[in-house]
C-alpha cells in the first residue's frame, strides 16, 4: 500500500492593516500559506472615523488605482468599515504601525488625513491639506490623540470578533544593512530615533491586551537589494520568514484566535 500524499495545509485568510512590514511579509514569505482578503494601507489610526473626504480633489490624476483607493479611504476615515467588511473572511489580522511614521494633518473641524508617502508625492493632494496642521508622529500631542483611538479600536475589534485574531507586528527599524552600514534616514528620521518614538505606542497596545509579535533590533537587517529599495523598514528575507513561522505557530497552538 502506497503512502497517501499529505493533505496541503489550509490557507490562512489574512487581513493586513499597515504596509511595509505586514504586506511584505505576506508577499515575500507567506504567499503559499496566506490569502490576503483585505489590505488597509496608508491610513493612520488617527484618521479612523474622522471624515475628510470632501477635501479630496476628485479630479486629480493618479497613475495607480491602488494609491487612489488608499488615499480616498484615508480621507474618508473608513478603517472600521473596511474591518467590518473583512471580519467574516479573516482568520488573522496583521497590524503594523509603519504608516504612522509621518504623522497626520488635523483640520480645524477635527477631520484628519494621514501624511502618507502617496500624498507627499501627489502635489494636488498635498495642496488640499496645506491648511491643516501637521502633528508629527512621536510627539506628546500625537500620542495623546492616538491612545484613545487604540482603545476604541480594541472595542471595535472585539465587537467584530477580530481582537483575538489580531497580531501586532513590533518589528524595529533596522539599524544596519547586510553590508554592515548604517541604514539611511527616512523622511528626516533615523532608525534609532524611530524605534524610540514607537516604543510607547507598542507598550500601550501591550497594556490594552493586544498580542504582540516582537523582534529585537539586533535581529533585523535592512536589505539593499529589497524590491522596494533600501530603507530601515525593508528587511532581509529571514525577517519575513520568521514572522510567518511565528504567526503560523500561534494559529496552530491556539494562541491566535483563542481569546477575546
Amino acid at each position: 500500500m502506497t503512502d497517501q500524499p499529505a493533505a496541503p495545509a489550509p490557507t490562512v485568510r489574512a487581513t493586513v492593516y499597515g504596509s511595509c512590514v505586514a504586506r511584505d511579509t505576506m508577499d515575500l514569505a507567506g504567499s503559499e500559506r496566506f490569502d490576503v482578503v483585505a489590505y488597509i494601507a496608508r491610513q493612520s489610526l488617527l484618521s479612523a472615523d474622522h471624515d475628510a473626504s470632501a477635501r479630496f480633489p476628485a479630479d486629480v490624476e493618479i497613475d495607480s488605482e491602488f494609491q487612489r483607493r488608499m488615499m480616498t479611504g484615508d480621507f474618508a476615515g473608513n478603517l472600521e468599515e473596511r474591518l467590518r467588511e473583512a471580519a467574516p473572511e479573516t482568520d488573522v489580522l496583521l497590524w503594523d504601525l509603519a504608516d504612522e511614521r509621518h504623522g497626520v494633518h488635523l483640520f480645524e473641524d477635527g477631520s484628519v488625513v494621514t501624511r502618507s508617502i502617496d500624498i507627499v508625492r501627489t502635489p494636488e493632494v498635498l495642496s488640499a491639506i496645506e491648511d491643516a496642521r501637521h502633528i508629527p508622529f512621536g510627539t506628546d500631542e500625537h500620542f495623546e490623540l492616538w491612545a484613545p483611538q487604540a482603545e476604541r479600536l480594541r472595542e471595535v475589534l472585539t465587537t467584530l470578533g477580530l481582537f483575538a485574531k489580531t497580531v501586532v507586528l513590533r518589528v524595529p527599524w533596522a539599524l544596519v544593512t547586510t553590508e554592515g552600514r548604517s541604514t539611511p534616514w527616512s523622511m528626516g528620521t533615523s532608525a534609532r530615533e524611530a524605534n524610540a518614538a514607537y516604543h510607547r505606542y507598542y507598550e500601550l497596545l501591550a497594556e490594552l491586551g493586544f498580542r504582540i509579535l516582537e523582534l529585537q533590533p539586533l535581529g533585523v537587517l535592512a536589505d539593499p537589494d529589497h524590491r522596494w529599495g533600501l530603507a530601515p523598514f525593508h528587511y532581509t528575507q529571514d525577517v519575513y520568514e520568521e514572522i510567518v513561522q511565528r504567526v503560523l505557530a500561534g494559529l496552530r497552538n491556539g494562541e491566535v484566535g483563542a481569546r477575546n
